[in-house]
């Protein structure tokens, strides 16, 4: 007997040591890192803050529990070259869904209450603040380190665990959900998910986390450059025409998505045991520790001040 199917595409891969527990307790550690590293270290410095908590807090959890399961890092990750084609490909999907997310988040804008979207509003303005202030940093920043900590964690790592457990539909769901939680944004949070399922369905549909990645870089690309032109205030709503094609665009992308989906996808994320090993594991945890204590350590200078 086979392992059972939905669209023709295996629901679960055969069990292994990391599966949908491993990445929950992951994303737990994440968000500890969050909270105890990643604002402390934006409230010192947001550009430096952020690269820190991309990689301390974000991509950390995801290397610790590999180094813990004793599987090595780049099979399991899927960071295999991809072809030109799929590079390509990525780039050009991550700029076309641009107008898919202002519809989702317009949509959002218009039916949440009043305090979300006037709080939404001023984190909009904010942001354009940030932006025109450190544009250079902030654009490099986005587009650099947010994809590899991001996609590291969520489509390198978290994906095919929860794939294993769960089955591909259920994983590309989740993992675009956690992925719009970590921004802590309720207005953007369907757009961001959005966003998360097509870098998944990009590294299965691939075979490579590197065409997530490009896609994220060009995706944060774009809006960064959209603060720094004006583009995103939150007074004027997106033009009709864009509303229409993000619309369309977003039904012709799930219509794709199920045909994916009914495809046999083979398991990418390969457990090649002989991994970095406990030793280097424990490293891993300390380091996570001393970052924890560090950004503790700072939260109780502030409050002192």
């Amino acid at each position: 007997m086979g392992h059972p199917t939905w669209y023709g595409a295996p629901l679960m891969s055969p069990p292994g040591k990391l599966g949908a527990g491993s990445a929950i307790l992951a994303y737990v550690a994440l968000w500890v890192g969050m909270v105890m590293i990643g604002g402390p270290a934006q409230f010192r410095g947001l550009v430096s803050g952020l690269w820190i908590t991309e990689a301390l807090a974000i991509a950390l959890p995801a290397a610790f529990t590999l180094g813990v399961a004793g599987v090595r890092f780049l099979p399991w990750l899927g960071l295999r070259r991809p072809s030109w084609k799929h590079a390509l490909i990525a780039a050009g999907l991550a700029a076309a869904n641009q107008p898919v997310v202002s519809f989702l988040t317009w949509m959002a804008h218009g039916v949440l209450p009043r305090a979300v979207v006037d709080d939404f509003d001023a984190k909009q303005r904010l942001l354009d603040t940030v932006f025109r202030a450190n544009a250079i940093p902030m654009l490099i920043t986005v587009m650099l380190a947010a994809p590899l900590g991001e996609e590291l964690f969520f489509r390198g790592f978290a994906l095919p665990a929860l794939r294993r457990s769960w089955g591909p539909l259920a994983a590309l769901l989740v993992s675009g959900a956690l992925f719009s939680l970590l921004h802590r944004d309720e207005v953007g949070f369907i757009g961001l998910m959005e966003i998360g399922v097509l870098l998944g369905a990009l590294r299965w549909w691939s075979g490579s986390l590197w065409t997530a990645m490009i896609a994220h870089a060009v995706n944060n690309g774009i809006a960064g450059g959209a603060f720094l032109l004006g583009w995103e205030d939150p007074d004027l709503p997106p033009p009709p025409q864009v509303l229409a094609l993000g619309a369309t665009l977003f039904i012709a992308g799930a219509w794709q998505l199920a045909r994916l989906l009914r495809r046999p996808m083979p398991d990418d994320a390969e457990e090649v045991p002989g991994g970095p090993g406990k030793g280097a594991a424990a490293a891993l945890g300390l380091a996570w520790i001393a970052a924890v204590i560090w950004g503790l350590r700072l939260v109780l200078a502030l409050r002192r001040v």
